[in-house]
C-alpha cells in the first residue's frame, strides 16, 4: 500500500491486493490444523490444503498486478481462484471471490456499503455452486459473516471495525456448526471449511491493521486459542511401512499374457459369473461386468482368439480391441508394482497409456481422475482417453480438468471424478469449455471402474451418462486406511493409528491389523447377495499380504468370487468393490 491511513472508509485495488497476499501467507501457516478437522480421522483430510492452493492461485496472479482499480483486482482474483480451485471447499471459496468481483465490477474504489453488498453477491454465488446446500458448513459461516458486516455498516464503522464485527459473527456461527451437523458433533470438531474462511478473513484483517499503523493484535481463533501446527508422524502397522517392503513391490510386465483384449458380448440370459469363470484361467487382469443382455470383457491373455471363441458361444461380440502390450511396455506397465512412483508428491499431470484407442472428433472421449499407478493403468487399459493424477489428498484443480477436456479432439466428453471431493471442480470445468461435457457422479475409484465398464461408444452421450451413473450406484465401495487422531464416529471409538474401514462414507470397522480390519469391513458390508469382490491393494501392501487376505476371504465366503489387482494407491491399504 502506498500510504497508511488511520481510518479506512474506502478500499482501493492496492488495498484488496495486499489483503489477499497477506491472507495467503497467514492461511499457509494454519492449513494443517484445518486439515485435521476432517470429520473422519483419515490421513487425507485436505480442506486446508485445497483452500490454501485455491488462495495461492489468486495471490500468484496478483503479485504482478499494479492496478488501483478494486474492480479489476477483484476480477483477477476471481478468475485465477476459480481456475486454481481444488476440492469442494476450494470451489466454494472461489465462488465467494466470484460473487465479490461481481459486486465490485467497474469500481475504482469501494466504500463500506459497496463492499458489504459485494459480499452478499459472494454468498449467492457460493450457495448456487452447491446443488443441495447443507447448513453447518462454510456456507453457514459465510452467511453469518455477511450478516455481521451488515450490522457493522449500520454502525458507521471503518473497515477495521467491519472486519472485526464480521469475524465475531462468523466465529459464533462456526461454534454452532456441530449443532447443525450431527457428524461434526459426534467427531468433536467444527466445520473445516468454515474455519478456513475465518482464517482467511483474519489474514485480511491483519493487512488492514498494518495499513492503519496499529499494533498487530494476536487474534484468538475458534475454541479460544491460536492454531498450532500438529505433530506429524508416519504410522506403522506390523511392518507394513518397512523400507524393505518397497523393494518387494517391483514386478516386470508378465510376457506370458501380452495381448490386452476387450470386447462387448450381446445376447440374452448372459451370466457374468459364468463368463468370468470360463475366462479366468486364460489370462490375468480380468474384468467382466454387465447385465443379462450386455457384458463387457477386459483381459490380458496369450490367446485372444480363444477368448473370442468362448465369448462367441455366449452371444454376438462387438467393439473388439486387441493390443500387443509388448510393443508398448517401455512407458506403460499393467499392474506395475513399482514403489518408486510417488503420486502424492507428483503434479496433477495427464498420463495416457499406449493401449488407448485413437480418439476421433465425433466420438465420445473419457477423462478420468485416478490415484495409484496400478489403478491408472487399469483405467487407461479399459479405455479412458485422458488420466488426471489425483484423488484422496491430491485433488486436481478446475484448470487441470479443463486442460484435460480441451486436449482431446472429441467434442463430446465424459468426466469421471471418482471422488466426492472432486465433483464440484469437475462441474465448474464443464462451464468453462464449449464442448458438450457430462460429469458422471462417481464417488470412488471402484465406482469409476464400474461406470467405465458400462460405457458403450455406440450410444449417445446422454444415454451413456445415465447408464454409467446407474452402474456406478450398483457398487458398494470399501476403503481401509489408518486413523490420524482419536475420534468417535458412528458409535465406534477410534484410537490414533488404528486401522479403520469405511464403506461409502460410513465407518464400519477398526482394528490393529490391516488384513484383519479389511476382513471385518467386508463382513460388515456383505449381505449374502453379492457375487463379486474386486480388491485393489495399495502401495504399502505386498503381493504376499494381499494373497493372504484373498485366501482368508475365499475360505469364509466360498460363493464370493474374488478378483485381486494391484492399485498402487497411496494412504489407503485396500480399496474394493462389492457387487
Amino acid at each position: 500500500m502506498s500510504e497508511k491511513r488511520e481510518n479506512i472508509f474506502t478500499l482501493q485495488g492496492e488495498d484488496l491486493r495486499h489483503m489477499i497476499l497477506e491472507a495467503c501467507d497467514y492461511f499457509e501457516q494454519h492449513k494443517e490444523s484445518i486439515n485435521d478437522l476432517n470429520v473422519f480421522p483419515v490421513p487425507d483430510g485436505d480442506t486446508g490444503t485445497n483452500m490454501s492452493l485455491t488462495l495461492k492461485a489468486a495471490a500468484g496472479e496478483l503479485l504482478s498486478v499494479s492496478s488501483r482499480s478494486i474492480g479489476e483486482v477483484a476480477g483477477i482474483a476471481a478468475r485465477s481462484s476459480l481456475m486454481g480451485a481444488r476440492g469442494n471447499s476450494g470451489v466454494i471459496f472461489s465462488q465467494l471471490f466470484r460473487g465479490i468481483a461481481r459486486g465490485l465490477a467497474g469500481k475504482d474504489e469501494a466504500n463500506l456499503y459497496e463492499v458489504g453488498r459485494a459480499f452478499q453477491y459472494g454468498i449467492v454465488y457460493a450457495y448456487n455452486a452447491v446443488s443441495r446446500p447443507i447448513e453447518g458448513t462454510i456456507l453457514t459461516v459465510a452467511r453469518e459473516i455477511a450478516r455481521g458486516s451488515r450490522e457493522a455498516i449500520q454502525s458507521s464503522l471503518n473497515f477495521i471495525g467491519l472486519f472485526q464485527i464480521a469475524l465475531e459473527s462468523g466465529k459464533r456461527a462456526l461454534d454452532r456448526t456441530p449443532e447443525l451437523l450431527p457428524a461434526l458433533k459426534e467427531a468433536g470438531v467444527v466445520d473445516a471449511g468454515g474455519l478456513g474462511l475465518i482464517v482467511f478473513l483474519e489474514g485480511c484483517l491483519q493487512s488492514l491493521l498494518k495499513n492503519a499503523s496499529h499494533e498487530l493484535e494476536t487474534i484468538e481463533l475458534t475454541q479460544g486459542s491460536s492454531l498450532k501446527e500438529p505433530e506429524r508422524r508416519t504410522p506403522g502397522d506390523g511392518g507394513i511401512f518397512r523400507d524393505e517392503a518397497a523393494a518387494n513391490l517391483t514386478e516386470e510386465f508378465d510376457e506370458r499374457y501380452p495381448y490386452c483384449t476387450e470386447l462387448l458380448i450381446k445376447g440374452k440370459g448372459l451370466s457374468v459369473k459364468k463368463i468370468r469363470s470360463e475366462l479366468g484361467k486364460l489370462g490375468e487382469s480380468l474384468l467382466v461386468a454387465g447385465e443379462k443382455e450386455i457384458v463387457k470383457v477386459h483381459i490380458h491373455t496369450a490367446d485372444p482368439g480363444r477368448i473370442l471363441q468362448i465369448c462367441l458361444q455366449r452371444g454376438s461380440i462387438h467393439d473388439i480391441k486387441i493390443d500387443n502390450m509388448n510393443d508398448q511396455f517401455i512407458k506403460t506397465r499393467w499392474g506395475s508394482r513399482s514403489g518408486e512412483k510417488n503420486l502424492k508428491g507428483a503434479e496433477n499431470t495427464e498420463r495416457t497409456s499406449g493401449v488407448a484407442v485413437p480418439l476421433l472428433a465425433d466420438q465420445i472421449g473419457i477423462v478420468a481422475i485416478s490415484s495409484g499407478d496400478g489403478l491408472t493403468d487399469i483405467f487407461t487399459g479399459m479405455g479412458a482417453h485422458k488420466i488426471i493424477a489425483g484423488g484422496q489428498s491430491m485433488n486436481p484443480s478446475v484448470e487441470d480438468i479443463v486442460e484435460a477436456i480441451q486436449s482431446l479432439p472429441s467434442e463430446m466428453i465424459i468426466v469421471l471424478p471418482n471422488n466426492n471431493n472432486i465433483r464440484l471442480a469437475a462441474e465448474q470445468a464443464v462451464k468453462l469449455v464449449e464442448k458438450e461435457v457430462v460429469v458422471v457422479d462417481t464417488r470412488s475409484l471402484p465406482q469409476g471402474l464400474a461406470a467405465l465398464l458400462a460405457f458403450d461408444p455406440a450410444v449417445s452421450l446422454s444415454q451413456n451418462h445415465v447408464e454409467m451413473y446407474q452402474r456406478a450406484r450398483q457398487v458398494k465401495t470399501g476403503e481401509v486406511t489408518f486413523a490420524v487422531r482419536d475420534a468417535r464416529i458412528n458409535n465406534i471409538q477410534v484410537k490414533k493409528d488404528n486401522i479403520i474401514g469405511l464403506s461409502d462414507g460410513e465407518l464400519l470397522a477398526q482394528g490393529k491389523t490391516v488384513n484383519g480390519t479389511t476382513a471385518d469391513l467386508i463382513k460388515a458390508m456383505f449381505t449374502g447377495e453379492e457375487e463379486i469382490l474386486s480388491l485393489f491393494y495399495g502401495r504399502e501392501i505386498t503381493s504376499s499380504q494381499a494373497d493372504q487376505l484373498v485366501g482368508k476371504i475365499e475360505t469364509e465366503y466360498p460363493s464370493l468370487e474374488v478378483e485381486l489387482h494391484y492399485g498402487g494407491q497411496p494412504l489407503y491399504y485396500y480399496l474394493f468393490s462389492l457387487e
